[in-house]
């Protein structure tokens, strides 16, 4: 295992510039920690109602889908660099500007202006990486890069809680700004564009692989799809499996922490203990899993990815106190571990580079539609039905999604450069 995983890093010196935009990512996603949960908690301060702490959710989500594909379509024109360093610097701005809010609505409105940087920013870093390595290393490298990320949110919620503690919670949001600013400096220096001369792209891709199968299943009306991708079918379907996973697990994102504090009695540093072992688990688990993938298939990992997310969240219902939970929490960070980057690599490896940026970020902008239905209806859920309602429909709409992937989703054997 251990030699397995020291073969994985080598990834690192095979492909250079995946450090440093894996290092990016963890001091971004490092800052996004700090402030997170703290952020409700800071809105609490002034006053805020249950229905704005919602609109402090939602904001972000609506925002992030309608600048997801802007961003994606930037980094087809301009390239992937120039969008990312705008981005990041927009971060830094915002999350500098939480600690001066005076009001609820000031919050509400800096989220919204957040979620326009996100979108922008985390597609196109998912697009670079994607490019500058080979398709049979996706996996590993999308793992790599979760695990930047995973272990960002490890350590920041802990950090933020420190400085909130010593200082005041305006503090966590201007040393979060600097980290975001500190990101851009690094990736504006040490990151090459991957993104290469468009004109040679195009013209490489009318050779026979990048063009569109007679037996695809797609008609030539089907014209947009044709010309993103040679797997139209695959597109859609990763596209709507991407839809449906994103609303089941935010079905019970908003409710998650509230059930496990009022049904199950747990503390608030209980609470925080789970999601951090859950974190815990995936920056362990990702890396050998993404190699298992690039090995195995990423289809068949995702699923089962998939089938263990629902059956631990109708486990979360069952659970009855911290010890049980805290396993039901590992079993999710296992089932996240196989399905988020092996979802992302096969949407990558079906995309040609000259059009990946777009199709990102049209796969993100599903994403994310499911993100804000999925929070809306587990709140609803939660108020008018039951608090165990949430938790049964994530895992019957997450096995809904696994359907369709089965029977929509067909890997190349080999992916696009």
């Amino acid at each position: 295992m251990l030699h397995t995983f020291k073969n994985d890093l080598k990834l690192l010196s095979k492909y250079t510039q995946l450090f440093p935009l894996s290092f990016a990512v963890f001091v971004s996603m490092l800052g996004f920690g700090l402030v997170m949960p703290l952020l409700p908690l800071y809105a609490s301060d002034f006053g805020a109602t249950g229905i704005q702490l919602g609109l402090l959710t939602g904001s972000f989500a609506i925002t992030r889908t309608i600048t997801t594909f802007l961003g994606g379509w930037l980094a087809d024109k301009v390239g992937r660099k120039i969008p990312v360093i705008a981005g990041l610097l927009a971060y830094s701005v915002v999350m500098t500007l939480y600690g001066f809010s005076q009001d609820v609505n000031q919050l509400i409105l800096l989220r919204g202006l957040q979620g326009l940087a996100s979108g922008i920013v985390w597609p196109v870093i998912n697009v670079m990486v994607a490019d500058i390595v080979l398709p049979e290393d996706r996996s590993k490298a999308m793992s790599l890069y979760e695990m930047a990320l995973f272990l960002g949110r490890v350590i920041g919620p802990g950090l933020g809680g420190v400085l909130a503690d010593v200082f005041t919670r305006a503090v966590p949001f201007f040393f979060c700004g600097i980290l975001a600013f500190l990101s851009m400096i690094l990736v504006a220096f040490s990151v090459q564009e991957t993104f290469r001369n468009k004109g040679i792209i195009e013209k490489h891709q009318t050779n026979s692989k990048y063009t569109l199968k007679p037996n695809s299943g797609i008609s030539a009306s089907s014209s947009f799809l044709s010309k993103m991708t040679p797997y139209p079918r695959t597109f859609l379907g990763l596209c709507i499996a991407g839809l449906i996973v994103s609303f089941s697990s935010s079905l019970i994102q908003p409710v998650l922490s509230v059930f496990a504090e009022e049904k199950l009695g747990i503390s608030v540093a209980g609470v925080g203990v789970l999601f951090s072992v859950m974190a815990a688990i995936m920056l362990i688990t990702t890396l050998p899993i993404g190699t298992i993938a690039d090995r195995r298939g990423r289809k068949p990992v995702f699923i089962l990815g998939k089938i263990v997310d629902a059956i631990s969240t109708v486990l979360i219902i069952l659970s009855g106190g911290f010890w049980p939970l805290l396993f039901v929490m590992m079993l999710r960070g296992f089932g996240r571990a196989a399905s988020n980057p092996s979802i992302t690599a096969m949407f990558s490896n079906i995309v040609p580079a000259s059009r990946r940026g777009k199709g990102m970020g049209i796969f993100n902008v599903f994403r994310n539609i499911g993100l804000v239905i999925g929070s809306t209806i587990g709140g609803f859920l939660w108020d008018v039905s039951s608090t165990e309602s949430p938790f049964i429909a994530c895992s019957i709409v997450t096995l809904v999604g696994v359907i369709i992937a089965l029977l929509t989703v067909s890997e190349p054997k080999k992916g696009l450069k």
